[in-house]
């Protein structure tokens, strides 16, 4: 199971913060809520507490910093709804926030308005064999003894007009700008900030503790979560895809990349997302992702990418063509295969309330099935056909179960919208050897009935590793080691050629030197897997994981080496030696950048970084890019850095000088190491500045050039929306 925060919760009088994030406050009518994190039920659940009565969306609905909604009204909605029998009381600040609100349940309750293009299928595609969305969905919506749902019939809307609202008998909430102040009776009991923010990413793992080593599978699954919305013992169900030394993240719970960076495997690894659908226990951690670290791809139809674009966009109050620019789109089409490393991707629309894939993955001579939200269920889905729901064809292929495969992920979640753990059972022994069951709480798996639950972690990856390799496995592995490293990500085929006939694979053992201070600089590495020590002198001042590189500096200055580098686990490395190092950059982009990235070194540059609120908490790999595109330069006192109304062409980070800045509301405090000056949107859009800047107190800044800055933030998306809409980040 993913590592989990403390869950002591802070109690404060009659409210108290939850560990994922978000207020508790009792009331003589009944809890409230304010502040929806993810998974905030399971909190409520697990600490034995009452189902609140009401639920208080914060000013900003979306944690940028985290990359997480902090108004996950989903599930709540649908406890109160299938569970309690009730509606859900949302309480907002306004009737915008309504109206986006009710975006997002168009998205998440009853899915995109009309039919995907007939462009998603491959030509050929028999029309019997489409879903038929929009029949499929009535027939979800449709609650037995209920009717046709609609959202005013999960959701009861509560808008704070003229800043107060009685959320409930003698319950009101005063929105008071910066704070939400709560009274019941007439007395104030609980004020708390009108902007939630979710608490800090827990340490997954000792730091001072190695990793443990993690041998990687040529093809497998690792199961990252494999429970639902409503348990609190258990993740939400995600994967850990492999693919010829690589990985594909399948609807990761929230926090993956952490439990996994914690365990030695960077992000870097991990290139890819595949987005089943736009429910929240499936999309938060893939929007988060998306903006974790480098742009990746991701991987679904352009059907489901509109739901997802728009619910985001409504959720965050970014437009959708922002949103878009954050990764890079793979558009999936049913009935052609998507080709990853040598291995092959086929998809499929599944039976669910909104639109859903599923999908069989091919590598060598095995296969993998993951069935995505589904309705397996055949007496089910022959009622559905006999009803006219289903084409013949399409009821066919649904009623089919992929008994064939290598291993079978299938989903047993709660009925009627999942597939009874009633209809797995009548499978033979055979296919039920071959079956983990996800979407389900272990306690749930009925027992001597053949059937198990799928174990969460890496050390019970799934491995189906082939007896034969795709052709030039080993060639796209290397390549994909080198796009790794920034600046050898865009080499042209002949210099990525060349490095494939010289580049070394090589393993060490934790404890091992890789390198020795002093000692001549004659080769380059990369690190595939496992985390190194940096040492200088005998003391540690770094360390790198999987993704990083080091040894360029000694190699480029042909100096001696100057710290040791010792293994903390076991370390697969690939190694470029001197020479054939050189040749490979010379006359490039990526030499001017990695001899600037050695003089911003020596001038102190990493550490600045380590002094600000959003660049501190980059990645290793994040800070090397970054450093590659800056300058030091000294600032003369009195230097204008930019005037209103100029295009900027710069940015600044500060060292030892004092910039001040005066914008339209006024002259802003002095900014000291650290800080990073710049207007970030203008420069973006070469758009004017609505500010200026000076030097008031001579030093050194580093500069970075407006081309660099829209490429690192493009790089990494995720940085560029906590900088969005600012002057300066201290």
């Amino acid at each position: 199971m993913l590592a989990e925060m403390d869950r002591a919760p802070q109690t404060v009088g009659t409210w108290l913060a939850l560990p994922r994030g978000g207020y508790y406050v009792r009331t003589s009518a009944g809890p409230i809520q304010i502040g929806i994190p993810p998974e905030t039920i399971k909190d409520v659940m697990e600490l034995k507490l009452d189902v609140p009565i009401a639920y208080v969306l914060p000013r900003d609905l979306f944690d940028r910093r985290r990359g997480l909604s902090v108004a996950e009204f989903e599930f709540p909605a649908y406890y109160s709804f299938f569970l309690l029998k009730r509606r859900c009381r949302l309480v907002v600040l306004s009737r915008d926030v309504e109206r986006r609100v009710r975006a997002i349940f168009q998205e998440s309750l009853f899915g995109p308005a009309g039919e995907p293009l007939a462009s998603e299928y491959v030509d050929g595609y028999p029309e019997a064999r489409r879903p038929r969305f929009h029949r499929e969905s009535e027939y979800f919506r449709t609650v037995p003894g209920r009717g046709r749902i609609e959202a005013d019939d999960l959701v009861e809307f509560v808008v704070i007009d003229g800043g107060r609202a009685e959320v409930a008998p003698g319950v009101t909430i005063t929105d008071k700008g910066d704070a939400l102040v709560v009274s019941d009776g007439g007395r104030e009991i609980a004020s708390v900030g009108a902007t939630v923010s979710l608490p800090s990413r827990a340490a997954s793992t000792d730091p001072d503790v190695a990793p443990a080593s993690f041998l990687v599978p040529s093809f497998g699954v690792t199961v990252l979560g494999a429970s639902h919305g409503f348990d609190p013992s258990g993740k939400t169900t995600g994967f850990l895809l492999w693919m010829g030394g690589r990985a594909i993240l399948v609807d990761p719970p929230t926090d993956s990349t952490d439990y996994l960076r914690a365990r030695g495997i960077a992000p870097k690894t991990i290139d890819g997302v595949i987005l089943t659908h736009c429910h929240a226990d499936h999309d938060a951690g893939t929007f988060q992702k998306l903006l974790e670290e480098a742009q990746i791809n991701l991987y679904t139809t352009p059907h489901i990418l509109g739901s997802f674009l728009r619910k985001y966009s409504a959720l965050s109050g970014l437009s959708e063509d922002l949103l878009r620019r954050t990764f890079s789109f793979h558009p999936v089409r049913i009935g052609a295969p998507i080709h990853v490393r040598g291995g092959e991707l086929w998809f499929r629309y599944t039976l669910h309330s909104i639109p859903t894939i599923g999908f069989d993955a091919f590598y060598g001579n095995r296969s993998i099935s993951i069935s995505g939200d589904t309705l397996y269920d055949p007496r089910r889905v022959t009622e559905m056909f006999e009803k006219g729901i289903l084409e013949r064809a399409r009821y066919e292929d649904l009623v089919e179960f992929p008994a064939h495969h290598s291993a079978i992920l299938h989903e047993a979640g709660i009925p009627p919208l999942h597939t009874p753990t009633a209809a797995l059972a009548e499978l033979p022994a055979e296919v039920k050897n071959r079956l983990y069951l996800v979407h389900i709480a272990a306690k749930d798996v009925p027992a001597g009935v053949g059937l198990r639950a799928a174990l969460e972690g890496l050390e019970h990856t799934i491995r189906v590793d082939p007896s034969s390799t795709p052709r030039f496995s080993e060639a796209i592995e290397l390549l994909d080691i080198f796009a790794m490293v920034d600046f050898l990500r865009d080499l042209p085929m002949s210099r990525a050629r060349s490095l494939l006939q010289v580049a070394r694979r090589m393993t060490l053992p934790a404890g091992e030197h890789v390198v020795v201070q002093g000692t001549k600089g004659d080769s380059f590495y990369i690190i595939v897997s496992g985390s190194v020590q940096v040492i200088k002198d005998g003391v540690p001042i770094k360390r790198y994981r999987a993704g990083d590189y080091f040894g360029e500096m000694a190699i480029l200055l042909d100096q001696p080496r100057g710290a040791d580098v010792v293994a903390r686990s076991d370390v697969d490395l690939v190694a470029l030696d001197r020479n054939d190092f050189l040749a490979a950059l010379r006359g490039s982009e990526m030499l001017t950048r990695l001899e600037r990235l050695m003089r911003v070194r020596d001038e102190g540059a990493w550490e600045l970084l380590g002094q600000n609120s959003v660049l501190a908490f980059m990645t290793s790999s994040q800070k090397t890019q970054l450093q590659t595109y800056l300058s030091p330069v000294k600032g003369v006192e009195s230097q204008v850095l930019w005037e209103a109304g100029d295009i900027p062409s710069r940015a600044y980070l500060v060292d030892d000088a004092v910039v001040t800045m005066r914008c339209p509301e006024g002259e802003l405090k002095p900014f000291t190491s650290g800080a990073f000056v710049g207007e970030v949107d203008a420069l973006r859009t070469s758009g004017p500045c609505p500010s200026s800047a000076r030097v008031t107190q001579a030093g050194k800044l580093f500069v970075i050039e407006r081309p660099d800055l829209v490429r690192f933030f493009e790089d990494n998306p995720g940085v560029y929306l906590s900088f969005l809409g600012t002057r300066f980040v201290e």
